[in-house]
């Protein structure tokens, strides 16, 4: 797993449970700064804290260009724009690290969005999960049921999947 950790492009998931449904989420992570290591960690659970078990907490701009959805294991709940002065495109996902052991993602699901954090990767093929999340009436109920780092073996056909120390036996890709 360490190996797979110091590569330079990640691929994590996130599963999301809402409206009695699971869906997968898949995020390519530039593992390339502070924030993405800490964004993979949260997501493998390697330091402790985890986003599992986590809600999404809102939606920005619900509806119109710039939509964004914030969610993740964060302390402050404070929203923290790092700059004004550029925007991300639609599948950006964004990290603000609050402590060492917590922070909050925020993907772009619709247009153009100003810079809330700093840009860690992309939403990879699913962003239509996104989509559907960030029309419910409330985000809130959204949980993170299961997430981790995504482990391509010798071909792509064979996707293995590393999970946190906590993983459950329902967990299949579909």
């Amino acid at each position: 797993m360490e190996k797979i950790l110091r590569r330079y492009c990640i691929y994590t998931f996130l599963d999301m449970a809402f409206s009695g449904r699971r869906e997968r989420v898949y995020i390519k992570v530039n593992n390339n700064t502070k924030e993405a290591r800490q964004f993979v960690e949260l997501c493998t659970g390697q330091r402790g804290s985890s986003f599992f078990n986590t809600r999404l907490t809102r939606v920005w701009n619900r509806g119109k260009a710039g939509e964004c959805v914030f969610g993740g294991n964060y302390d402050s709940g404070v929203n923290k724009m790092l700059s004004s002065d550029g925007y991300y495109k639609k599948g950006t996902v964004m990290f603000i690290s609050n402590t060492d052991k917590s922070g909050e993602f925020i993907i772009i699901t619709n247009g153009k969005s100003l810079k809330f954090g700093i840009h860690i990767g992309c939403v990879w093929m699913t962003l239509k999960v996104l989509k559907k999340v960030a029309k419910l009436s409330d985000i809130t109920q959204v949980t993170v049921v299961d997430c981790g780092v995504v482990y391509f073996g010798n071909t792509t056909e064979r996707l293995m999947y590393m999970m946190r120390k906590f993983t459950h036996p329902h967990n299949t890709l579909k």
